[in-house]
């Protein structure tokens, strides 16, 4: 077993040395609250690969995977609610400093569309998305949608997509295992398990 890992508990591919930290990690108090960070700030830094880190906790803590996916649904309403409650209390010149103008070019133009028609229903439908609906959620909070409400719509649908992220985690590794590289990193993150029992 110690052969599998190159040396002691280190993994020998970059994927399972983060793993294996991950893996380490998740059992201590303060992690899920330090992971609800990244869903959080998602409205803000639309960079954050949420849905890559929601999939490898499952992974990881598949018996977790109800908590896991609280924290996330949860993480996002709360950047929901920040996000349009920042962007009422500034008004529009905050997004003309950010953005260089109003969301009414680009892909942002449909959005606008679909909740001018559909209102809040459009929200929610966009919220059903694997990543959350920034540019809804501007559009809304711009539009002067209560912030709750907003947030209400968002909290309404994201569970169905972080369940089902969190679901495919937990059940993911017997089917990803036939991957030769997967099968790998896996077998570093149990054997690192191992050791430390």
């Amino acid at each position: 077993m110690v052969e599998a890992l190159g040396a002691a508990d280190r993994p020998v591919t970059r994927m399972g040395r983060v793993l294996v930290r991950l893996d380490r990690a998740a059992y201590r108090r303060w992690f899920l609250p330090a992971v609800a960070v990244f869903p959080l700030s998602d409205f803000a830094l639309p960079v954050m690969p949420n849905q890559t880190l929601i999939m490898a906790l499952s992974v990881l803590q598949p018996h977790r995977r109800w908590a896991i996916a609280l924290t996330f649904v949860a993480a996002t309403g709360a950047g929901a609610l920040l996000m349009a409650s920042a962007v009422q209390a500034a008004g529009p010149w905050l997004l003309d400093y950010v953005s260089g103008g109003r969301p009414d070019q680009g892909i942002s133009r449909g959005v606008i569309l679909q909740i001018e028609r559909y209102g809040m229903w459009a929200l929610a439908g966009l919220a059903l998305l694997p990543s959350p609906p920034r540019t809804a959620v501007l559009v809304c909070a711009l539009a002067g949608i209560s912030p709750w409400t907003i947030t209400l719509a968002v909290l309404v649908a994201r569970p169905v997509p972080v369940t089902a992220l969190t679901v495919m985690g937990a059940k993911g590794p017997r089917l990803l295992r036939r991957f030769r590289l997967v099968g790998r990193i896996l077998a570093e993150v149990e054997a690192s398990r191992t050791l430390r029992r």
